[in-house]
């Protein structure tokens, strides 16, 4: 993958059919395109075990390098259709990268754990959440511009409920 005509990390899944990584091979079995990302359906295989692991991938396309997301309901869109598949797969391990691994990930990993900690405890405590992701990611959620993005993708995610039970009710439907 490209950004500003320089190579900044290898597309792993296929454009279409399948694609081989020494034993593994992994398949494209699906791909829809949603305003501003896409939902790939994925097969990883073992070829010498024969271990098989089905992968969804929500790739958002209109989040730049630079941390500019250019539409925040986006975001807000892929973490529901995030929240359904951990419910409908029965909450299997969840990996968020980026091409610089720290940039849009970590904001994507403080706009979720904001949300999460909202629907927990009922306040919204973004200090505390960045210290916490800090310890594990260091250089996330650097900027004002940073900060900025994540108290309005929040508050996009929550302005999506009609009323605080509606909310509430989310997060165990």
């Amino acid at each position: 993958m490209t950004q500003k005509q320089q190579e900044t990390c290898y597309q792993y899944w296929p454009q279409t059919g399948m694609v081989k990584f020494g034993e593994y091979t992994v398949d494209l079995t699906e791909e829809q395109t949603v305003i501003g990302y896409t939902i790939r359906k994925l097969s990883l295989s073992n070829t010498e075990s024969g271990s098989a692991h089905q992968i969804v991938q929500l790739h958002i396309t209109n989040w730049s390098p630079d941390g500019r997301c250019h539409n925040l309901s986006t975001v807000t869109s892929v973490i529901s259709q995030m929240t359904n598949i951990q419910i409908t797969t029965g909450n299997r391990p969840i990996v968020v990268h980026c091409s610089d691994t720290v940039g849009r990930s970590g904001m994507f990993c403080a706009i979720v754990t904001t949300i999460e900690r909202c629907k927990t405890e009922g306040v919204v405590d973004v200090f505390q959440v960045v210290k916490a992701l800090r310890v594990q990611k260091p250089g996330a959620v650097l900027t004002v511009a940073h900060y900025h993005l994540l108290f309005e993708a929040v508050l996009v995610y929550l302005d999506s409920f009609d009323t605080y039970s509606t909310f509430l009710s989310d997060k165990n439907p």
